[in-house]
């Protein structure tokens, strides 16, 4: 197994003779011709990764339905995955997820399923239609509002983790954003070219594809020009992968047979991996802490027939949602996708640019539909869109995290800011006040452990007091005493289905945190 060798997008004799139909690897092209491929991708990457127009009418849904939680249920809910992150494809959902009391999940996804289905059926001023709940081990209430697709689910802290490791790595990544143009360019390819993503079907999970590009970009990143260059180096790698020996993970390779114990192999390559040991430990250290909180106990790495490791969870299996027909389907599609590149990459410079465009035939078809679509509603407003930033907003996530604490029983460090990371961990940065935070602590005192690195909830307080506390530990942290006030009473009740007895014995401990009605 030590002989095992990925293949390195690199140009040398070996890799000249493999294939008599290219006799020169795509990747080693002159300079010139691969600037215009890459242009060429980046003009697609443009014209399907977030705008303006997109982002303002995601986030208005987004605070329709944390409205929906606060006022019914008295609870908050926060958006992650990929709209956070901004690298969502012009037909991506909405992932959100509630914080609630442990072992209340069903129930609040029930009421909350019920007043979904009760909007659905009143003019609300904005409309709610396909109101679905999937009644699996973890349930998800699924909608449509105002025609995107919403997902909720419940008590959900690891997309939190997830999303904040991802905007992580990717500033200390940089390179123009190449991770998020990856990924953008490479989820357009699996969405809409091959129809191999989607968790749901039984195809690749998106934290799944995440990490499979973030392996490819943190082992070959000398190799790589940007993100067509990693799309390709995607397809070789994966498409000749050997699945029956090996699995992925963010640092090399694990070896099945090792199983249950994770044994992570490193490859032999040429260059040093991009992102350090110790910047992956300590996201590892930190984001994984709400993850552990609710996991179950004795759980084991799973095999399925691709397997790919979560960065920040050793016992999860982020290919656990590929079956096995669906994992030959991925196999054949990746192996023509790289087929039909490498021919696309070959080609005479005068018509490279074409057959870039034609391998994306279906992303810029569909895009030019939904540009319609945009351009009318824009003009009949009065307004213009223009491509947005990539910065991603993970401190709602962030904030998620925080609230966290009040209901599943986990205590977050607050480290300080790093000194040799570049440029520090987006989860302490904001994008709007670049050096300040604001953290909803609910009225609820602080106390620091003996090296000032955690947070425990112990009385309540003042703001002052607060702020004292924490920016004694945190220059760059500022405290803003917010307060829910207590909710109405429910839509559905939730006494209807007996919580009383462990909704007032978990908010006990909590002092100063609004129940759901005067009558708890």
């Amino acid at each position: 197994m030590s002989n095992f060798q990925p293949c390195l997008p690199t140009c040398s004799s070996s890799s000249a003779s493999s294939s008599s139909s290219y006799p020169q690897h795509p990747l080693s092209v002159e300079g010139e011709k691969w600037w215009m491929v890459e242009r060429t991708a980046n003009g697609i990457i443009s014209s399907i990764r977030p705008d303006t127009y997109s982002e303002k009418t995601r986030m208005t849904r987004i605070k329709i339905i944390e409205k929906l939680f606060l006022e019914h249920l008295g609870i908050k809910v926060f958006p992650y995955g990929s709209v956070p992150l901004k690298t969502y494809l012009p037909d991506g959902d909405i992932d959100m997820s509630a914080i609630t009391h442990r072992n209340t999940e069903d129930a609040v996804a029930n009421n909350f399923y019920q007043i979904l289905k009760a909007y659905e059926q009143n003019n609300c001023g904005f409309l709610i239609t396909d109101v679905t709940m999937i009644d699996a081990q973890v349930k998800v209430v699924k909608c449509l509002l105002d025609h995107i697709p919403v997902d909720i689910s419940f008590n959900k802290v690891g997309g939190f983790s997830s999303l904040c490791f991802l905007e992580t790595v990717s500033k200390d990544i940089r390179r123009g954003h190449l991770f998020k143009q990856s990924i953008i360019l490479i989820k357009a390819w699996c969405y809409y070219e091959s129809r191999i993503l989607g968790a749901s079907y039984g195809l690749i999970s998106t934290y799944a594809l995440e990490t499979m590009i973030l392996h490819i970009i943190n082992l070959f990143h000398s190799h790589l020009r940007g993100p067509l260059s990693v799309l390709y180096t995607f397809l070789e790698y994966y498409s000749s992968f050997d699945w029956e020996r090996f699995g992925i993970s963010l640092t090399g390779l694990i070896i099945l047979e090792a199983l249950p114990d994770v044994v992570v192999q490193r490859p032999q390559i040429e260059d040093d991996m991009l992102l350090g040991e110790d910047l992956i430990q300590r996201c590892k250290n930190y984001f994984s802490i709400p993850i552990r909180a609710v996991r179950a106990e004795g759980g084991q790495f799973k095999l399925k027939p691709i397997n790919i490791l979560d960065p920040l969870n050793d016992e999860n299996n982020l290919g656990r949602s590929i079956s096995l027909g669906n994992f030959y389907r991925i196999k054949s599609a990746l192996f023509y996708g790289y087929k039909k590149l490498t021919e696309v990459l070959m080609l005479q410079e005068s018509c490279i640019s074409d057959g870039i465009k034609k391998f994306f035939v279906n992303t810029i078809n569909r895009r030019h539909a939904l540009e319609m679509e945009n351009r009318v509603a824009a003009c009949t407003k009065g307004r213009y869109y223009k491509v947005a930033n990539l910065h991603g907003n993970c401190m709602s996530s962030f904030e998620g995290m925080i609230y966290g604490q009040y209901f599943l029983n986990y205590t977050l460090p607050f480290p300080r800011r790093p000194q040799n990371v570049r440029p520090g961990p987006a989860f302490l940065e904001s994008n709007v006040e670049r050096n300040s935070i604001h953290v909803d602590i609910g009225g609820a005192a602080v106390e620091s452990n003996d090296d000032g690195n955690k947070i425990n909830i112990v009385k309540e307080a003042t703001s002052s007091e607060i702020e004292e506390e924490l920016t004694s530990m945190l220059s760059y942290i500022t405290i803003t005493d917010q307060r829910l006030e207590s909710p109405p009473v429910p839509l559905v009740l939730l006494s209807a289905v007996n919580l009383e007895r462990p909704l007032r014995s978990d908010l006990n401990h909590l002092g100063s945190m609004p129940s759901c009605s005067a009558d708890y």
